[in-house]
């Protein structure tokens, strides 16, 4: 399934760069994968901020990958401000690093994000039913939810009020480097993405 490592590497540079992103395509599919929840990092006014978030949606064509999250919260707004984008990936099993750059586009109010919203299940979208948003100070540590979605999920209707907070991030990538972790020497490569899907691609010095 995957290409073959270990002490027989494959050198072809076509075969890892495909390879990548079957590894991150089965990360958005698949929630017990080891790529499932990635790191993403962006600035702001006071510098890097990175967090863990969700890959829900992974086009190896076109090479996107998308997360979900709250319009209110302090990434979505910072994304409006500067759009660089970058994630970050660890398979600890496979000993496999994947970093990846670009630009995000921002979805709320259009067919992108009604997709992503018809799809999700109801014990998702009740995150985005809070009064208030994400990084709110609160007096107590709660959730921000409604007390009666505490413990129970909402119904299809009673999630109709999240629907406005809800927003999708996509990522269009425009660079990737893969990084193997091997006691007896580690290998790395770099792709650099063009406008058409075609790509230029080295090994660099781990």
């Amino acid at each position: 399934m995957y290409t073959i490592l270990k002490d027989g590497i494959n050198y072809s540079l076509e075969a890892l760069e495909k390879d990548s992103w079957l590894r991150l395509l089965n990360g958005s599919i698949k929630y017990k994968d080891a790529l499932h929840n990635p790191a993403v990092a962006n600035v702001n006014q006071h510098g890097v901020n990175i967090r863990t978030v969700v890959l829900r949606k992974v086009k190896p064509v076109e090479k996107q990958l998308a997360f979900h999250t709250d319009i209110r919260s302090g990434k979505w707004n910072d994304l409006l401000q500067q759009n660089n984008i970058s994630w970050l990936f660890y398979d600890a099993q496979a000993r496999i690093q994947i970093r990846l750059s670009g630009t995000a586009a921002l979805h709320q109010d259009d067919g992108i994000a009604e997709e992503a919203w018809a799809a999700s299940t109801m014990s998702n979208r009740k995150i985005y039913l809070g009064k208030t948003g994400p990084s709110v100070i609160s007096l107590l540590p709660v959730s921000g939810l409604p007390a009666a979605f505490e413990t129970n999920d909402p119904t299809q209707e009673e999630t109709l009020p999240a629907r406005k907070n809800f927003g999708v991030v996509v990522t269009t990538v425009t660079w990737m480097e893969w990084l193997w972790l091997n006691s007896k020497g580690h290998r790395r490569a770099r792709f650099k993405y063009i406008n058409d899907g075609s790509f230029s691609a080295d090994w660099v010095i781990p």
